[in-house]
């Protein structure tokens, strides 16, 4: 057999185990994923030889893949693909499209971000101000090399579409402090923020589905909507500013034939069912630390009717435990998670620098060998 051919079976095969994982049917073993902070990633990488991204994965038998340039915010993963307007940068320090103003350091990585410094609505008092902005258009970049990065890929999941920042985005434009006391003090200004957000990132969507039409599986975006004890607003303030919004966002992807994929840290039980109501096909990262996300809680409420996407504890079993203890741990997320058969094998986080390198080897190793 060719390895293009080898290539298309193992593509139809990974698609076929995802179509499965997204219904809860068994399919086979479990899809495994891997995600690390790039300096993870690098010592990984030199201690199993692997020059390339591709090798690292074919290594630890990862059915997914990424493309670049998901970030048009908190990395620079966008720049080859950016056409617009020049961006201030210097040694220390960048603008993004938004005109936000980060620190540097993360490069280009798929996964690490980059610091925001400043905002430029940090001072907007009116919603005329909030839509006067210089908001990205689909005009301002060009994506068109992704179609040749996601053809390569065809024998993996592929994975894309913008992070759409609807919350972080929304924070870092208008800072922290004050963009959760003005969902209290000055509600129609912060929906004015969330609601103009959305819609540039249903521009910038639409336009790069439309053009990976056929070499896009899962839409993946994210927004850190809980912290390690709790929320960040109330579930009904939540309900309130993201519920439509996010549902917006699913219905692009859905009506594209996309799997949705939608990332949130921290302790989101209470937003569970919303979550499910909105679209969200998959819940990434399963932060199984965070108050009342313990894996037997959540498949016993929620198995069946979303994907869990990782709960393999990156906080306190992976950087603490041997290689054995981390073995059994992933034997016991798997069980649990697993259990209404929708679960993809990955970390509670991304794979941090405290991390054991043989501890990450050890999750790839049970992975591969479970059922």
């Amino acid at each position: 057999m060719s390895r293009s051919a080898e290539q298309d079976r193992a593509g139809g095969d990974r698609r076929a185990r995802l179509q499965a994982t997204l219904d809860h049917r068994a399919a086979g073993k479990p899809l495994i994923d891997y995600m690390a902070e790039r300096e993870t990633d690098r010592r990984l990488r030199d201690t199993l030889g692997c020059g390339s991204e591709a090798e690292l994965l074919d290594a630890l038998a990862v059915d997914f893949f990424y493309l670049p340039g998901r970030d048009i915010s908190q990395n620079e993963g966008f720049v080859p693909y950016y056409r617009g307007r020049e961006l201030e940068e210097t040694q220390s320090e960048r603008v993004c499209p938004f005109g936000i103003r980060f620190t540097r350091g993360a490069g280009a990585s798929k996964f690490t971000v980059d610091h925001a410094i400043e905002g430029p609505l940090e001072t907007a008092e009116t919603e005329a101000e909030i839509l006067a902005h210089r908001w990205p258009r689909p005009a301002d970049f060009d994506f068109s090399a992704l179609t040749g990065e996601a053809e390569a890929q065809e024998h993996r999941i592929r994975v894309g579409g913008l992070w759409s920042g609807i919350l972080g985005d929304a924070v870092r434009l208008y800072g922290f402090q004050r963009f959760l006391t003005d969902l209290a003090l000055r509600p129609q200004l912060i929906h004015t923020l969330v609601d103009t957000l959305t819609d540039v990132y249903l521009e910038l969507n639409e336009s790069l589905f439309t053009l990976l039409k056929g070499r896009l599986d899962v839409y993946f975006f994210g927004n850190d909507f809980g912290s390690q004890a709790g929320l960040l607003m109330s579930a009904a303030m939540w309900r309130d500013f993201y519920f439509e919004n996010v549902k917006r966002l699913c219905d692009l992807a859905h009506a594209h034939g996309l799997a949705v994929m939608m990332h949130s840290c921290g302790a989101v039980s209470e937003l569970i069912d919303a979550f499910i109501e909105a679209g969200v096909d998959i819940l990434d990262p399963v932060q199984t630390s965070a108050v009342g996300m313990e894996p037997q809680s959540l498949a016993e409420r929620f198995g069946g009717r979303i994907v869990f996407h990782g709960g393999i504890d990156t906080q306190h079993v992976l950087p603490t435990g041997t290689p054995d203890e981390v073995e059994a741990h992933v034997e016991a997320v798997a069980a649990t998670l697993g259990s209404h058969g929708g679960w993809i094998g990955c970390g509670s986080q991304l794979y941090g620098p405290d991390i054991p390198i043989a501890n990450i080897r050890a999750v790839y190793r049970r992975l591969g060998e479970l059922p």
